[in-house]
């Protein structure tokens, strides 16, 4: 058979064009989302923070399945704790171009797969929690709405798909705790957050018990998010207590006893218990291996710890995170601690050296740093006293902090109308720490009424927590009252968090109010 030059040329452009199609047609248009034990394995390196072992195996993974997504949307874990962890202004920027493209690969997949909206989702409420970190809330917002689409319809169309259910969860919580100014954008897209509901959505996951391996290695996660947000959100540290007893009596355990993760979930709910010991023995089993992603915040909840239990070397862990962290988060506050650290010593010029870095380094996106800012421009000296009584009492040591207050003379302790309004918000925190709830309130009172107008968080803290002893004693109507007091209260030092805490103390009674 014959065959023209012109039809050879276009055979050829034919062959080309089949060529490509073959080639390009199994990743584009037949991209699949498997699970497998290379991408299991990829994940326990990612959640042991072995960036550079799990990308190897993602690599490896890629290479034999180049139609797998599942390593496209693992690479956005690894990008994201990179963030999340890190902080590092240019690596949030390296993230938004790499999930950009992410988001688009992951289009070409299959979408009858119950994994193409909840890997879409995920990477979505992950890039939503850096944007968080960075004071990008607006455009988390937008993130949290679009990723409940994704894992709203999914529900739908796989009902049986457990693993959506800890993203929902946490979309719920996210949505209950952006900022008010910000939360329209989540209520005109009709999503109103709910934590308690968002809490109950991560257990589902986190309860799993069936034989799905898939579903036994996420139910970590799912755990790691329901401690951490239990610990963080809810009113007390004794029922996230009892998750991560239920999370230790079932062996549920990260690769490693001493995983950085697993390490700072058991910390900060020990910390916040008031077991502080534990929390210290705990966070001394963190030892950086050699390819491991450093959590340089480990370093300053050690130093907070140490600092709350009034050790002489509580200084070593703050300098060591100031010296390793490259965020700009936690900065100032921890100048502020280590400030601190000297005064206790009685080092005057090393606590002014240490609070006066406090007003010109990290960043003002927290309440903790917003405070050690403020201190650092009023350039008041704390009272030496009761700082002591506030640390030991944030640390559970509440005998000792009564004793320091109690063992000396009022006249002794207290130097200035500051001083004094402190003093009686002090009491109140022991008394209730203590389990002594009449005399908290009695303190609580005095400090609400001497407070109120001023700027420091005494008053407002002495509200919210008025209104957490009446709801656990039930008495739903004036822990409305104390709520409402707390949110009625302008311009206070960490009024973000405390308003954030009442408004969800509201919504735990809502049902019981009339």
């Amino acid at each position: 058979m014959h065959f023209s030059h012109r039809n050879g040329k276009a055979l050829s452009r034919k062959h080309v064009f089949l060529f490509n199609a073959l080639f390009f047609f199994p990743l584009f248009l037949f991209a699949q989302f498997d699970f497998n034990s290379n991408c299991r394995e990829a994940y326990r390196s990612i959640i042991s923070l072995h960036f550079t072992e799990a990308s190897k195996l993602l690599n490896a993974e890629k290479a034999a399945h180049p139609s797998n997504l599942i390593p496209v949307y693992l690479e956005n874990y690894i990008d994201f704790f990179t963030v999340f962890i890190g902080e590092e202004p240019p690596a949030f920027e390296k993230f938004r171009k790499a999930q950009e493209l992410r988001t688009d690969i992951m289009k070409k997949g299959n979408m009858e797969s119950p994994w193409y909206r909840y890997c879409l989702g995920n990477m979505r409420i992950q890039f939503a929690l850096c944007r968080i970190k960075f004071g990008e809330y607006k455009s988390a917002a937008l993130d949290i709405s679009h990723a409940y689409g994704d894992l709203k319809e999914n529900t739908q169309l796989h009902p049986d798909f457990l693993l959506q259910n800890s993203g929902l969860g946490l979309i719920h919580v996210l949505a209950g705790v952006i900022p008010d100014n910000y939360s329209w954008v989540l209520r005109i897209l009709g999503l109103e957050g709910n934590v308690q509901k968002g809490l109950d959505e991560i257990s589902v996951m986190a309860g799993y018990t069936g034989s799905n391996e898939t579903y036994q290695l996420f139910r970590i996660e799912s755990l790691f998010y329901l401690v951490f947000l239990d610990a963080t959100l809810g009113k007390d540290a004794k029922n996230a207590l009892r998750i991560l007893q239920k999370f230790e009596d079932q062996k549920i355990t990260f690769p490693g006893r001493t995983n950085p993760l697993l390490i700072f979930v058991r910390a900060s709910i020990l910390a916040k218990a008031g077991k502080t010991d534990d929390a210290i023995l705990n966070l001394q089993e963190y030892h950086t291996e050699g390819e491991e992603f450093p959590f340089c915040y480990l370093d300053y909840l050690t130093g907070l710890n140490k600092l709350n239990r009034l050790d002489p070397d509580a200084d070593l862990y703050f300098i060591r995170f100031l010296k390793n962290f490259r965020g700009g988060n936690y900065i100032k506050s921890c100048y502020q601690k280590l400030s601190w650290t000297f005064l206790l010593k009685g080092n005057i010029p090393k606590y002014e050296e240490y609070i006066g870095k406090a007003l010109t380094r990290g960043v003002l996106f927290m309440d903790n740093d917003m405070q050690a800012n403020r201190e650092a421009k009023s350039k008041e000296q704390p009272n030496v006293i009761l700082l002591k009584a506030r640390l030991l009492s944030d640390g559970g040591y509440t005998d000792r902090a009564i004793h320091i207050l109690l063992d000396q003379s009022v006249k002794n302790v207290v130097k200035t109308p500051k001083d004094l309004l402190e003093y009686n918000y002090r009491l109140g925190r022991i008394y209730q720490q203590s389990g002594n709830h009449p005399d908290a309130l009695k303190y609580f009172g005095i400090t609400m009424r001497d407070g109120a107008g001023q700027s420091w968080y005494f008053a407002e803290n002495a509200a919210l927590q008025s209104g957490i002893i009446y709801e656990q004693n039930k008495d739903y109507l004036n822990a409305a009252r104390y709520y409402r007091q707390c949110l009625s209260m302008k311009n206070t030092e960490y009024k973000n968090s405390l308003d954030q805490k009442a408004r969800l103390g509201l919504k735990r009674i809502k049902s019981y109010l009339p």
